[in-house]
């Protein structure tokens, strides 16, 4: 069983040394988190009905079905339900280059494989996804993020992208973190809020923590413990009380995909959602 601490501290100064000094000299170079790390400052519990250490696939928890957009495509990629599997306390996410369509009009050259959860996560949580992006190379976008299909009576519709690797094989040490709404009757979005991190490191070179706190009115996004985003949710405080699935899944978002690298997988875990202690 993964282990549960609380060290931001620690980490924080691991971090910021190693920012400091080449990767000759620098003894903390991918020391990365293999722990949990909860936001300083409360106190936290695990909850165990929306956690998941990936020991086998939870068919309670999850659904691996092809995700509701586009008619179960994304760009270039039709999802596929073979291409999730979860072996060796990991859920493996397969971008494939193979033809398949999930409907005639939808034929595409490539398969992704996704998971959506079956529970919701509202406010007053931490949400912990511990995960390795795709080689680089492959040139594939990875996502973790919280939405759903949109409907009138569940407006604003919020979508949160926790990290979504849109320039993979030129940027994979880029972190893109967006906030959407899905207002019915109509097919636009809004965005009313994104930004960038860029960490020292691929993000596909090892496992990393993303994290996303909902509460007290505010969004506050986390990569192996530090903090790198803040967003005051006063004009849509849905973002933070609105319940909503969490998704890892492959999308199409990066372009035409690196086909000397694939198959190639999306790794997670675990993902850990702690909600604040009463």
């Amino acid at each position: 069983m993964k282990k549960l601490s609380f060290f931001t501290f620690i980490w924080s100064i691991c971090i910021l040394y190693s920012c400091g000094k080449s990767s000759e000299s620098n003894p903390f170079e991918k020391n990365f988190p293999t722990e949990s790390i909860t936001p300083s400052g409360i106190e936290w519990e695990l909850d165990a009905s929306k956690s998941d250490e990936f020991d086998r696939f939870d068919s309670d928890k999850w659904t691996a079905e092809p995700l509701w957009y586009w008619g179960g495509v994304s760009a270039h990629f039709a999802y596929r339900r073979e291409n999730t599997e979860v072996r060796d306390g990991i859920a493996r996410l397969f971008a494939k280059k193979e033809d398949y369509a999930n409907h005639p009009d939808a034929a595409k050259h490539y398969t992704a494989g996704c998971l959506k959860s079956k529970f919701e996560v509202g406010g007053d949580t931490y949400i912990e996804v511990r995960a390795k992006m795709i080689h680089a190379p492959a040139n594939v976008c990875a996502a973790i993020w919280l939405g759903d299909d949109p409907v009138e009576s569940k407006n604003p519709n919020i979508e949160i992208d926790m990290q979504e690797t849109k320039s993979a094989r030129n940027k994979p040490h880029l972190l893109n973190t967006s906030l959407l709404t899905w207002p019915k009757p109509g097919n636009g979005n809004t965005v009313p809020g994104y930004t960038n991190y860029y960490f020292p490191w691929g993000l596909d070179e090892d496992f990393h923590l993303y994290g996303l706190e909902r509460r007290d009115g505010k969004l506050k996004f986390y990569l192996d413990g530090m903090q790198y985003w803040e967003w005051d949710t006063a004009e849509t405080p849905a973002f933070v009380t609105q319940l909503r699935p969490i998704i890892l899944s492959i999308e199409g978002h990066a372009g035409a995909p690196g086909d000397a690298d694939l198959p190639a997988d999306f790794q997670i875990d675990w993902v850990r959602v702690f909600n604040v202690k009463k």
